[in-house]
């Protein structure tokens, strides 16, 4: 059989399981059977995590996926990876654990790989940056990248399995939620260029300390290939000492004029101009987009795209393209009113960040309002996080709260808290608005993302009829 032009060639699929006989090749790699599509490679999860990763315990919501091996073959999957032994009408590879299996091929789509690539992390906007990566070297050849919110130990070896082979730019977002997480997947991927976008106090509920949280987060660095680059920020190079695993010296920091990367920012009607200084390099660009924590991200991208030796000015010319993930800060506008949609997550910094954003939002004519959601996984922190935010909101003319990290803490305008998103009537909420007004959605994950509640409200302005001014 010719299958050449396949993701993955059965011959390829039979040589790295070990199997007597090549399977059928396939055209993607799936966990889910809902989303599996013709040809592809369904890969029954059990839903544990394993050792490395939230000590072995699976997900309260996990369900196993050799209950759905039915419904992929139903789908279109071509071939079965499964750990229970039991037999399939279409090609299948039998492993002890689909886990494993699943990361070994992601280990191989790695080491086939002749492009570069690029592992990321941080605690706040490592998902727009990656797509912002997307865009910048969309001109320098083919790029490959993970999506949604592929971070885990099941989504970056996922990412992995579904790159081509002649890609020329493979771009992976890393996360974590707690110790010890971050090594084996940079480990995986195995990156030409890590970049640490920025240590902040997310889920520090589940870390001792802040220290604690730098030092997983550098782990990022113990993939790197042996002649990679490490991008970080320059306010983190004096820790590097602390962590043996750091000892190279290709360094590039980004951040302030002691930086490698730092930047003169002058803020537009449209964003920012941004003369950027890369190891002595001019080159001048524009955003559509404004605040110190996009400029950061924006150096952070000229540090990778300098460590991967691609046209910094080409680079620049796309940047005025630069996408916003949905939830992360996008505007909308309904009926007259502007909802700023930074539903997505939210931790004690994008929050000031968000806040800062609807303050400085001036194509508005009306009042400027904040639907705040707590923010989970503080630990320690968690009230003097949310009594900052309290504070940080002054100006504001209404702030709507909901759960119990906002419960009893004080803010200087109309303040209205609920323990539910789904105590606030939406539909009334909507009608009370007026056109110009402008409303910030932000809160962790789970309040306001998980719900659906911005696309709710566009449903309900988009039912009224106003006019506007």
């Amino acid at each position: 059989m010719n299958d050449e032009g396949y993701l993955w060639q059965g011959a390829e699929l039979a040589a790295l399981f070990g199997l007597t006989s090549d399977t059928s090749p396939v055209n993607g790699v799936s966990i889910d059977s809902r989303s599996t599509a013709k040809g592809d490679l369904f890969i029954a999860l059990s839903g544990d995590p394993g050792p490395k990763f939230n000590a072995g315990q699976p997900a309260p919501d996990a369900r196993d996926g050799h209950a759905f091996i039915a419904s992929a073959i139903a789908a279109g999957a071509s071939v079965i990876m499964r750990h229970d032994g039991k037999p399939t009408d279409v090609s299948s590879i039998n492993v002890q654990d689909t886990l494993s299996g699943l990361w070994k091929l992601g280990a191989a789509a790695s080491q086939r790989c002749r492009g570069k690539t690029l592992a990321i992390t941080g605690s706040s906007g490592k998902t727009t940056l990656r797509a912002w990566f997307e865009t910048a070297l969309a001109t320098q050849g083919k790029v490959h990248a993970s999506t949604g919110s592929l971070n885990n130990h099941w989504g970056v070896p996922l990412s992995l399995s579904r790159m081509p082979r002649d890609v020329d730019f493979g771009v992976f977002e890393v996360g974590t939620n707690h110790p010890g997480e971050i090594a084996p997947l940079s480990k995986l991927v195995s990156p030409d260029v890590a970049l640490l976008l920025n240590v902040l106090p997310a889920h520090i509920g589940n870390f001792s300390n802040m220290k604690a949280l730098r030092q997983e987060k550098l782990s990022i660095a113990t993939g790197i290939t042996d002649h990679g680059v490490f991008v970080l920020p320059e306010s983190l190079r004096s820790e590097l000492a602390q962590y043996d695993f750091l000892g190279r010296n290709d360094l590039i920091t980004f951040g302030d004029k002691n930086a490698d990367v730092s930047a003169r920012i002058q803020e537009t009607v449209a964003g920012m101009d941004m003369a950027v200084d890369v190891a002595g390099t001019i080159v001048n660009c524009q955003v559509p987009f404004s605040g110190r924590e996009r400029a950061e991200s924006v150096m952070a991208l000229f540090g990778v795209c300098h460590a991967l030796g691609v046209s910094l000015t080409e680079v620049a010319e796309k940047l005025r393209e630069l996408p916003l993930p949905k939830g992360r800060g996008n505007k909308i506008l309904v009926d007259g009113i502007i909802i700023i949609d930074d539903s997505y997550n939210a931790n004690p910094a994008s929050m000031q960040m968000g806040l800062r954003q609807l303050q400085g939002v001036s194509d508005g004519k009306g009042r400027k309002i904040a639907l705040l959601g707590e923010m989970l996984e503080l630990g320690e922190l968690s009230r003097s996080a949310h009594l900052e935010v309290g504070e940080a909101a002054a100006g504001i003319d209404i702030v709507y709260t909901f759960g119990d990290g906002f419960e009893d803490v004080p803010f200087s305008g109309s303040h209205q808290h609920n323990a539910l998103v789904s105590d606030l009537d939406i539909d009334k909420f909507a009608q009370d608005l007026n056109p110009g007004d402008i409303v910030l959605v932000k809160g962790s994950n789970r309040v306001f993302w998980t719900a659906g509640f911005v696309t709710a409200l566009q449903r309900s302005l988009a039912g009224l009829s106003r006019s506007t001014p």
